[in-house]
């Protein structure tokens, strides 16, 4: 079946609802305590300047999942307290994240998505009248190129975005107008960025070996791959992780990381912080095979053999003004 017309219905997690996060928060608590005392020190140390061809200043590299949304959310208050603040948030989605930046107390979030939740975010605003929490909440279907110009907001929050917007740069820019002068963006994306294993959020899906047939296989080898793996819309948008919409769909901007960063600074962002994750799947898989790792490099690519381990970009920006 067509899985085109995704963005028609509601996409909603069926196997997740918001109020079940609560379950969750000892859980993250203690994960983001151990990985404060043990699991971060460590990886300072043993991925300290472990990329070394990217062409922008990296404060330290992680491998992939390193890094907790809780975690991600203290880095971002210690840049900016969050408490009082609105939040524009890119790509809502289900909204599952706000469980944690509730704790922070914003005064506004406004989540946007061109995609339909309405279920999940109806579930957010029951969750947020049954706790009695005082941040205003608003969701919109909407794509942001058509984002009010006039809104302001001290703070912008996107995760597992920037990856698929086809015009990044024009993204950029209106990000840029719609963020305070003394406001915060952070983002996560990439998990995984388009060179890396699974560039695609599809190939390797059926084999390890298979991760880098985005990069490969010719186009119509691609598109038999793509048929002989893709489930239907019910699988894609649950068990798949959306991977076969997005190829079907090229929702791709199919940069690299020192393209994501050089675009920052052309529209006028400086980071504050940026963090890596390194694909301890890819790196194994380049390792073990030669053949494979031989093949990337005659592509002959305008990226560096690094990039194709290069997962994810966790950054803080701020204005240059």
């Amino acid at each position: 079946m067509l899985l085109s017309n995704f963005n028609k219905i509601d996409i909603s997690s069926k196997h997740k609802k918001f109020e079940d996060l609560d379950k969750t928060s000892l859980r993250d608590n203690v994960r983001d305590l151990y990985d404060k005392l043990i699991r971060r020190p460590i990886y300072k140390v043993v991925y300290k300047n472990f990329f070394k061809k990217q062409n922008y200043k990296i404060d330290y590299t992680i491998p992939a999942k390193g890094l907790s949304t809780l975690k991600r959310f203290k880095i971002l208050n210690d840049f900016k307290k969050i408490q009082g603040l609105s939040i524009l948030n890119i790509g809502c989605g289900n909204a599952f994240t706000y469980h944690h930046l509730f704790k922070f107390k914003p005064k506004r979030i406004y989540g946007i998505d061109v995609l339909s939740y309405d279920n999940a975010w109806n579930n957010v605003h029951k969750y947020v009248d049954k706790h009695n929490i005082k941040t205003e909440v608003k969701f919109d279907m909407i794509d942001i190129v058509n984002l009010d110009p006039s809104l302001k907001f001290d703070l912008i929050i996107s995760e597992a975005v920037f990856e698929h917007c086809k015009d990044f740069k024009s993204v950029t820019k209106i990000l840029y107008g719609a963020l305070k002068d003394d406001g915060v963006l952070y983002s996560s994306y990439g998990g995984p960025l388009w060179y890396t294993y699974g560039g695609d959020h599809f190939s390797g899906r059926d084999n390890e070996e298979n991760g880098y047939n985005h990069l490969l296989l010719n186009k119509d080898d691609y598109q038999n791959y793509f048929k002989k793996n893709v489930g239907n819309l019910e699988h894609e948008l649950n068990e798949g992780g959306g991977g076969g919409i997005l190829v079907e769909n090229d929702l791709f901007s199919k940069l690299s990381g020192n393209e994501y960063m050089q675009i920052f600074q052309e529209e006028g962002f400086k980071s504050l912080k940026t963090i890596t994750e390194v694909d301890p799947v890819a790196l194994k898989l380049l390792k073990d095979n030669t053949e494979l790792k031989k093949k990337l490099i005659n592509l002959s690519l305008p990226v560096n053999f690094e990039d194709f381990y290069l997962k994810t970009h966790i950054v803080y920006l701020e204005k240059n003004v």
